[in-house]
């Protein structure tokens, strides 16, 4: 047997595992350390590694621009290096906080695609597609079974269903049963709701694919099924990246005749169940709003505290980028800096700012709640235009391409639009379902190159 037929399915087995991360995990692999999925991904990397030639797209403009902006995080940190010999923060100097951070970098964008780039290498792309979004079914088939009962014991308080039922989770791979009676949250097979969050809009585009790749009528059921969990999972920002994905999804495939007197259809039947849900029920529908608008504000009684702590820290990021606009803070180091510039009315009666983002002895750094501010805080304007410009040619890309490899580009623009959005509340490049469609981008570009040849 290859090399190449071990790997492929340990991918698979990565793909699948994805979601599970409720387990305590193993420490030494820092950030890393709950995601089930990367010690798959890590041994496909390493069997990688024996393969006689391994293979790079150098030759693809996504990925040439990917180096430019790992490189220009490199030497964020070179330019800053006098202020990074001072710097001391939770227990932690600036050069290791760097090189850990920077390490986590190039684990996310290089090894995670590179190593599915050469794993799916040489296979037919349209058969790739459709395994890796069975697999990705059938994980959802697991979260959702978790999440149904989960919804009956918090949402519906049957509380004596956690022991027999529940708890036998215990005995499913990297996972560990746990409920959230105090806020009611519901975050399946992962280890908090905004994870769930995460993967629901990840694997959003992958389930709605199957409406214009099936004939039966249960075609529809894998992508309510996420809008369901979206729904429940409490997660507002998720809720409402889904929706614009659905929004997005349905304007990009209403020029296929087969779909579009489905999707008037569906949309008539839609407004009028609407119009009829909103006259009968006007009063909890309005209520329900009204909590929701509310929810962003800075007084509400349920989310003030993370709205505080999120856009405190969101406020002095931008003033770290305004103190060194051009070259940034230095990759992962911003937190030295904006630390000293939280601002009062977020710390104000705020106990995260106490016990966890500016305690010494809570030695997990502050998250940053917005990746393009932490990018700009942090590389300064030039990394932030090489970071945009990317995400920008691979959206360019795939749109280009849409009426080429239909089913693949639209999994990938749907797929981003949700990266792109989810980024605005999130500083995390550890998003795996990223990296996948970054590596389908290079095999679609390899493919393309190979058949002009």
């Amino acid at each position: 047997m290859t090399l190449k037929k071990i790997i492929l399915p340990i991918l698979l087995i990565g793909i699948f595992f994805i979601p599970f991360n409720s387990w305590s995990g193993l420490e030494f692999l820092g950030e890393y350390h709950r995601d089930a999925c990367f010690l798959f991904f890590i041994i496909a990397f390493a069997l990688t590694i024996f393969k006689k030639r391994i293979k790079i797209p150098v030759y693809n403009l996504t990925f040439q621009l990917l180096i430019l902006f790992i490189i220009w995080a490199f030497f964020s940190m070179i330019f800053n290096s006098n202020n990074i010999a001072d710097y001391y923060f939770k227990q932690t100097n600036g050069f290791y906080r760097f090189i850990s951070q920077f390490g986590s970098l190039i684990i996310a964008a290089m090894i995670v695609p590179l190593t599915f780039y050469n794993g799916l290498f040489g296979s037919s792309l349209r058969q790739s597609l459709t395994i890796i979004r069975k697999i990705i079914l059938f994980s959802l088939v697991v979260v959702t079974i978790y999440a149904a009962i989960e919804i009956m014991i918090v949402k519906l308080n049957m509380l004596y269903l956690k022991k027999p039922i529940l708890n036998l989770f215990d005995y499913f791979p990297f996972t560990e049963a746990r409920i959230d009676i105090r806020t009611k949250r519901i975050s399946s097979v992962s280890f908090e709701s905004p994870a769930l969050a995460t993967y629901l809009i990840s694997i959003f585009g992958w389930m709605f694919s199957y409406i214009f790749t099936e004939a039966k009528k249960i075609k529809y059921l894998p992508v309510i099924v996420v809008l369901l969990l979206s729904f429940m999972s409490g997660s507002r920002s998720a809720f409402f990246i889904i929706i614009i994905q659905l929004v997005f999804a349905v304007f990009i495939t209403f020029n296929s005749l087969k779909l579009r007197s489905v999707f008037l259809r569906t949309g008539l039947f839609s407004a009028a169940l609407s119009i009829f849900l909103i006259i009968y029920f006007y009063k909890p529908i309005s209520s329900y709003l009204k909590n929701e608008i509310n929810s962003f504000r800075l007084d509400d009684s349920t989310h003030a505290l993370s709205n505080k702590s999120r856009f405190g820290i969101q406020q002095a990021m931008f003033k770290v980028f305004l103190e060194h606009p051009i070259t940034g803070t230095g990759y992962g180091l911003q937190a030295f800096e904006s630390w000293k510039k939280y601002p009062v009315w977020a710390k104000n009666n705020n106990w995260e700012f106490r016990l966890r983002y500016l305690n010494p002895n809570y030695k997990s750094f502050p998250p940053g709640y917005n990746l393009y501010l932490r990018v700009l805080s942090e590389t300064g304007i030039i990394g932030f235009l090489i970071f945009v410009t990317f995400l920008a040619q691979i959206f360019y890309v795939c749109l280009k391409n849409i009426n080429k490899n239909r089913v693949l580009n639209f999994i990938i623009l749907t797929s981003m639009l949700g990266f792109y959005l989810n980024w605005l509340k999130s500083d995390s490049f550890r998003v795996y379902f990223f990296w996948i469609c970054i590596s389908l981008v290079y095999l679609s570009s390899t493919n393309k190159l190979i058949y002009e040849k």
